[in-house]
């Protein structure tokens, strides 16, 4: 099974994308926009439905773009700002970044946050390490008239906030639905989990444990948070294995971890023999799937909704209408379709 499940909660694209008229930007940020009214909070459209009905973004006059980002210490991170950086490039708008030291610098990137919003943005994009983290600099950017525009991480319920990316609980069914196609006669199954503060680690843990429900012949016989890191995880998963020698597969809940896992599984001799599934789909671990460390990884498109970002923020500016959730499904990668996928990501 290659394809990610499609949940009940995928909404219809928007039935009408209109103009709000009277709406401008104003140079040193903020502008006469509406965003509660111009961001339909109950609608989700996928991103190749919607952008065709927006037209083309305008850069209007003395317009800036702010986002803030997790560690680019991360290489996922790295892609989606790259995808935010050369779309901004490629339209001429000014733009600044603004990335934190580490996976659990929640208190620097409020401040960031802050300071980015103090500089006169237009616009303000962020990556939340935590689901609730940024809410207070959000409701403030709103209530100026400036868009917020939240890129991958922590779906959040500030008013007038639009969301681009994926949904983190299908990405757990989808993982639970591909080690249920690859282990028919069933068997243990362990995952490494994010930070428990974040919204895709809490989200897509739910989604596997709910996937796996479907799956009588599957136990979920270990689960414990890495943080988010290779190490701890590599650590982690040793001790599982030693505890639960049985075990047939895991779920990393990103791609990082699941390095470390590959590396317990190798010293204990189990290469080929125990599935491994990760999430994010980042160049190594495309190499590691060619090589046969990986089974697969639920690989995100950062590049797509790093661009999307700055298409959302102008189209906000024009005053055009977005829903609250612009769609950008996950896709999942194994041996079968890695091939599709040389460089860099999606």
């Amino acid at each position: 099974m290659n394809r990610i499940r499609t949940t009940g909660a995928a909404l219809a694209g928007l039935a009408t994308i209109a103009m709000l008229t009277g709406c401008s930007a104003t140079a040193g940020g903020g502008s006469s926009i509406d965003l509660v009214s111009a961001v339909d909070a109950s609608a989700q459209t996928a991103i190749e439905t919607l952008a065709p009905t927006l037209g083309d973004p305008v850069v209007p006059e003395g317009a800036k773009l702010c986002y803030v980002t997790g560690t680019l210490s991360n290489e996922f991170w790295g892609f989606e700002q790259a995808g935010f950086k050369a779309e901004a490039e490629a339209l001429g708008i000014d733009f600044k970044i603004f990335d934190v030291t580490d996976e659990s610098s929640i208190t620097e990137q409020l401040d960031k946050a802050k300071n980015a919003l103090n500089q006169g943005c237009t616009a303000l994009l962020a990556s939340p390490i935590s689901a609730t983290g940024l809410d207070s600099v959000f409701t403030e950017a709103i209530s100026k008239g400036v868009p917020v525009i939240i890129l991958n991480d922590a779906r959040g319920t500030v008013p007038g906030v639009v969301y681009i990316g994926p949904d983190a609980h299908a990405i757990g069914l989808s993982a639970a639905d591909y080690i249920a196609s690859k282990l028919p006669e069933g068997g243990e199954v362990a995952m490494i989990e994010g930070d428990p503060g974040s919204s895709n680690a809490v989200n897509r843990g739910v989604g596997f444990k709910d996937g796996l429900t479907a799956y009588s012949n599957l136990k979920l016989v270990a689960s414990q948070t890495a943080m988010w890191d290779q190490t701890k995880a590599q650590e982690i998963a040793t001790a599982m294995l030693t505890a639960n020698p049985n075990i047939k597969a895991f779920y990393s809940q990103n791609d990082g971890m699941a390095l470390g896992v590959q590396a317990a599984i190798e010293a204990k001799g189990l290469t080929g023999k125990v599935l491994l599934v990760g999430t994010d789909g980042i160049p190594q671990a495309k190499k590691q799937i060619l090589s046969g460390g990986f089974t697969a990884t639920v690989s995100e498109r950062p590049t797509t909704e790093g661009k999307t970002g700055v298409d959302a923020a102008l189209w906000l500016l024009a005053g055009k209408k977005l829903p609250g959730w612009i769609d950008v499904p996950a896709v999942l990668i194994d041996s079968t379709n890695v091939a599709e996928y040389p460089t860099g990501m999606p």
